[in-house]
């Protein structure tokens, strides 16, 4: 387990890669004040524990917006429908979030597809996937920032 100064270290490091994952180990060091092979094995734990899981590539605002539609669904789910409805909505390729969130709906599901057409057959497959009771979904305009 880590010491608490190691946790802070190991969060300031997930912040550093949150913002650009390719910045170089030896500038990463730096900015933590540590060498390159402190960096190194602090990020191979993190991959090992799970804390890391992957990296990605986030397009610019512009590339996204310019060949995708992306929607939000919140979702409110049968009794005991969670892992059903969750495993069935894994399989959808369309959909590239997917969350448990408190308060009348059970899933927050966001969805990119190419056009209004594939959009909408996605939302009407989800809302008749078997365990979900409703739906409610938004159309994402515009994105004001992301970290």
């Amino acid at each position: 387990m880590a010491r608490p100064s190691d946790g802070r270290k190991d969060q300031e490091l997930i912040n550093i890669l949150t913002a650009n994952a390719r910045m170089p180990l030896a500038e990463v060091a730096k900015s933590l004040g540590v060498s390159r092979a402190t960096v190194q094995g602090r990020l191979s734990r993190l991959e090992r524990e799970g804390v890391i899981v992957g990296y990605t590539t986030v397009l610019g605002k512009d590339e996204v917006h310019a060949t995708t539609l992306s929607a939000v669904i919140m979702i409110e789910l049968e009794v005991k429908q969670q892992a059903n409805v969750v495993a069935q909505l894994r399989k959808r390729p369309e959909i590239i979030q997917c969350y448990t969130v408190s308060g009348h709906f059970d899933l927050f599901v966001k969805i990119r597809c190419t056009t209004s057409t594939h959009l909408d057959e996605v939302i009407d497959s989800i809302a008749a996937m078997e365990g979900v009771r409703r739906t409610t979904s938004s159309i994402l305009l515009a994105r004001k920032f992301e970290r």
